[in-house]
């Protein structure tokens, strides 16, 4: 609907991958966080998808210490199974 009043398709051809770091506050699981080495933050790291309109499209959320590569393999392959 969104994509069809900006005067595009309804499915989008091309897409932006991106990975975020978030801090996490005290009390969440040790098991679902960790340090991002590169910025040395605790937390958590969401890898996301977005259209060229910026409507998301898939995300994966993964603790901090993931490289930004592991999750972003087979987010296109995940996409295409959509």
């Amino acid at each position: 609907m969104v994509r069809g009043q900006a005067g595009r398709t309804a499915e989008p051809t091309a897409c932006a991958i991106d990975a975020q770091g978030v801090k996490t506050v005290t009390g969440v699981p040790t098991d679902t966080q960790g340090t991002d080495a590169g910025k040395k933050t605790v937390g958590r790291k969401r890898s996301i998808v977005v259209d060229s309109l910026g409507l998301l499209l898939l995300a994966i959320v993964t603790a901090a210490s993931v490289s930004d590569n592991e999750p972003g393999q087979p987010l296109p392959t995940q996409l295409a199974a959509d």
